[in-house]
């Protein structure tokens, strides 16, 4: 297992107790840690930091140099978005070359809140509103999802654990940093506990939907479906008669691999209005703003990149004329 290090309270405690666990577990431990290049001076003293303690537990120590900044200029993606690209690709590699299998993350339950919360003013169906995975298909895995930051907080303090804090927590042109901040807030106002519990209920709701629905996609709606590299088709009316949560999900996944690296294939609105479109039973052809085409014609509805532009992959390649090639930092 490669433990995603970053120095900070949470990764921390991942780290350490996973050192604590071994005895029990048996796993085989490595430490990576990603600079994203942000602030540059910073991210040298967090990379020694994390270096250091690696060396101190006797686990080996992998370490990768991105711009995150320049990344999220090239694909056209926020500087969280960026970071998140170039931070996944570093712990894949970080992963193949350390022979983990695993790669383990250190979000916890105050994140899983924090993009339920994002996803809803992005208008998110239940997949991305149900929050990060435990797990995913991938090998990620985020065993602090249940803890809270403030039993992170304890576990640390009662070991005399340092951390180091991220200057960038506290910008607000970062969309996560502004809902951090309206979530502290709630949290102190009265009622706040009482509204983050009912929201934590809601968010295990959900992933509870999401599981049905995704096994119900692979069941019902992937089976039907003809994909290829320059399309994806699928009988219109057995679409439509799915219901509108696994409509959401379906179009989602169905139009992901012509999506561009790090970015949605469709807007909540947009997905809306196919949806809308989808339930009318007529003919149509919309074109998202991601340059992804869906169109109804003749029973069928297809799912196509519009025009002459290059058909990315889920896996971040780039397909021209048969061959594939790596795009992104």
């Amino acid at each position: 297992m490669l433990l995603a290090v970053s120095g900070g309270a949470d990764s921390m405690a991942l780290l350490y107790g996973a050192v604590e666990s071994l005895e029990k577990t048996g796993w085989r431990l490595s430490v990576g840690h990603v600079h994203h290049g942000w602030r540059p001076k910073d991210g040298d003293r967090d990379l020694a930091f994390v270096a250091d303690h690696a060396r101190r537990l006797e686990l080996p120590f992998f370490s990768r140099r991105t711009d995150a900044r320049r990344a999220a200029r090239e694909l056209g993606l926020s500087p969280e978005a960026g970071a998140r690209q170039v931070r996944y690709r570093a712990l894949a590699e970080m992963a193949a070359e350390a022979g983990a299998a695993v790669v383990a993350t250190a979000h916890q339950h105050e994140d899983a809140v924090e993009s339920h919360v994002l996803a809803r003013e992005r208008q998110g169906g239940v997949a991305a509103l149900a929050g990060p995975r435990e797990s995913r298909a991938d090998g990620i895995v985020r065993p602090l999802l249940s803890i809270s930051r403030q039993e992170i907080l304890q576990f640390l303090a009662e070991r005399g654990i340092a951390f180091r804090r991220d200057a960038s927590n506290g910008d607000l042109r970062l969309a996560r940093n502004r809902v951090r901040r309206t979530l502290a807030r709630l949290r102190e106002s009265p009622g706040g506990e009482d509204s983050l519990r009912a929201m934590a209920l809601e968010i295990a709701r959900l992933g509870v939907e999401r599981r049905l629905l995704e096994s119900e996609f692979e069941t019902r709606v992937l089976p039907a479906a003809r994909i290829a590299l320059d399309g994806v088709v699928i009988d219109a009316t057995l679409l439509a008669g799915c219901s509108d949560e696994l409509q959401r999900l379906a179009l989602s996944r169905l139009a992901a691999r012509f999506a561009r690296p790090g970015k949605p294939p469709m807007t909540g609105r947009e997905r809306e209005q196919v949806l809308a479109l989808l339930s009318g039973g007529a003919d149509f052809r919309f074109e998202a703003g991601r340059r992804i085409r869906f169109e109804r014609r003749r029973g069928e509805f297809s799912v196509r990149p519009r025009g002459p532009e290059p058909v990315y992959d889920s896996t971040g390649q780039i397909s021209t004329g048969g061959k594939k090639r790596e795009v992104g930092p």
